[in-house]
């Protein structure tokens, strides 16, 4: 399943995460993904450059009733990779 972020959701900044121990900005356009597992895509800001169309994989510690692109991204994540 494909979930977007909403105007309000990217106006909030609700579609960014930052990942401190890699010191990693990743930046959604969408989540697709069911269960705990799923992959976010959109841009990752590493090192001062701007790498687009980067995807990362993550699961969540626990499965979400009727998620959403923001709730997924607020959710604890158990793991996460880098996909490209």
């Amino acid at each position: 399943m494909r979930f977007d972020f909403t105007d309000e959701d990217i106006k909030n900044e609700l579609n960014k995460v930052y990942i401190e121990d890699d010191d990693v900005l990743l930046t959604g356009e969408y989540i697709e993904g069911e269960g705990k597992k799923y992959v976010l895509t959109g841009s990752a800001l590493i090192e001062g450059e701007t790498y687009h169309g980067f995807e990362t994989e993550f699961e969540l510690e626990d499965e979400i009733e009727n998620p959403t692109a923001a709730s997924l991204m607020s959710a604890d994540w158990k793991w996460y990779d880098y996909i490209c």
